[in-house]
């Protein structure tokens, strides 16, 4: 798949309520289905495996794929979802979504089946997951679904945008989700801190460090602390101070000029920085260099 070709096509985006039970027997679709779980329980089948879904669950269905869908319990299913084509195709606008089994198809539907693309490694979503911080994907997914609802001018160009960043979204959690294994580990946080190395002259903050390895927060701090018995946030004052730490034992760079080489606001933010880490003053480490 050459990933600089995609053009999603969004056959169906909405946001679903459905009062319980509720069914939707084994049938197979054309194209492809992301269906995130906010309210409810279901229980879904896809081939032989039985899924338990939970709120917070994301369910992905791919052509060709025999799944069956029920409600559990009484609670009210609130599922947004998505049907898209991953290129736009000449049939595109006519392929329908789908409700039958192969058996029921006519020779016509059964030639409307994509091609998968999104079941072999690099591009492997699996059917059932739970991301570790859904609050991206929730709220890419209902841009998209405003957007294909109201139909703005230009929606066309902000639907295939937020389908293209749903997918990323979604490889992303495969990709750093593999890595976050008690084997993966060391990879995964060995590539956060050479991430905070390379932006020492600025602030980073933990809110860009989960959006950009699609981790929660909290998750991070744990991991990090665990394996370099410090946070992120401390580990990268720690290294900013240890590079302002050089600069004035080995330079004659003003204070200043240091300071905002290392992207603090002021000499007054840098010195009470330099301060906590190290001890004293940027400017009595230089006088007792």
């Amino acid at each position: 798949m050459e990933l600089s070709q995609i053009s999603p096509y969004i056959r169906v985006a909405m946001d679903s309520v459905i009062e319980t039970p509720w069914t939707i027997e084994e049938r197979m679709i054309w194209d492809y289905e992301l269906l995130f779980l906010m309210e409810g329980q279901l229980e879904v089948r896809v081939a032989e495996h039985i899924y338990e879904g939970r709120p917070g669950d994301v369910f992905f269905f791919k052509p060709g794929e025999r799944h069956a869908i029920k409600s559990k319990g009484t609670q009210t299913i609130r599922q947004p979802h998505v049907h898209f084509d991953l290129n736009v195709l000449p049939n595109s606008p006519e392929v329908t979504v789908s409700f039958k089994s192969i058996d029921q198809m006519s020779e016509k539907e059964k030639e409307w089946f994509r091609e998968d693309l999104l079941s072999t490694s690099p591009y492997f979503i699996p059917n059932h997951f739970r991301p570790r911080d859904s609050t991206h994907l929730e709220r890419v997914l209902f841009d998209l679904i405003r957007e294909h609802e109201t139909k703005p001018p230009y929606y066309e160009f902000r639907v295939k945008s937020a389908m293209l960043d749903l997918l990323a979204i979604l490889l992303r959690e495969q990709y750093y989700g593999g890595k976050t294994t008690k084997e993966g580990q060391v990879e995964f946080l060995s590539e956060i801190r050479t991430y905070i190395d390379r932006n020492v002259n600025r602030n980073v903050t933990l809110e860009e460090l989960s959006e950009k390895f699609h981790i929660s927060k909290f998750h991070l701090i744990h991991l990090f602390k665990t394996m370099f018995q410090m946070t992120p946030i401390q580990y990268h004052q720690y290294i900013r101070m240890e590079r302002a730490k050089n600069s004035i034992q080995f330079s004659n760079t003003p204070l200043s000029q240091i300071a905002e080489q290392l992207g603090f606001a002021n000499i007054h933010t840098f010195s009470r920085a330099f301060k906590t880490v190290m001890g004293k003053s940027p400017s009595h480490f230089r006088v007792n260099r």
